[in-house]
């Protein structure tokens, strides 16, 4: 079973800075929100999983790519838009890791599909044991890191 490593290297904060602020100056002074860029930038480069196979100078847009390609949904609406990427997110994108890294994976339409034993990605993640809200936490932190740091 995989699990969310609770420590991600936070001297790579430095290398995802301008994606940390995609919340603008609007959000000064605030905590900043955690967007699907910042979220693909992450799993991709900087969880681990993925290092291997994802440049460390890779782009937004080839982060993004690998984890579509990998079967792991990241919508160019989402990320061009600046959506947040929130906690059932941070599940699916999790979940579809895991599937994928145990060889358990079965795709639609290029997307990893919900096990049929599951009714949400949350559940999935609850049985298999995958420590989303945690992972989700450490992005936040790594996010918040970053904002400090630029300002």
């Amino acid at each position: 079973m995989m699990k969310w490593p609770t420590q991600i290297i936070y001297g790579v904060v430095s290398g995802f800075l301008f994606f940390g602020v995609a919340q603008g100056e609007e959000g000064r002074g605030s905590d900043p929100v955690l967007m699907y860029a910042d979220a693909a930038v992450m799993l991709a480069k900087y969880s681990g999983y993925f290092d291997r196979y994802v440049a460390e100078d890779a782009d937004l847009n080839q982060c993004v790519s690998f984890l579509n390609q990998t079967g792991i949904y990241f919508g160019l609406s989402e990320v061009v838009s600046g959506a947040e990427f929130k906690v059932k997110d941070c599940a699916r994108a999790m979940g579809q890791i895991d599937l994928v890294l145990n060889g358990d994976a079965n795709f639609s339409f290029g997307k990893i599909r919900l096990p049929s034993f599951c009714e949400s990605w949350s559940e999935y993640c609850d049985l298999n044991d995958v420590k989303f809200v945690e992972g989700y936490q450490t992005m936040v932190e790594m996010l918040r890191m970053a904002y400090i740091r630029r300002e």
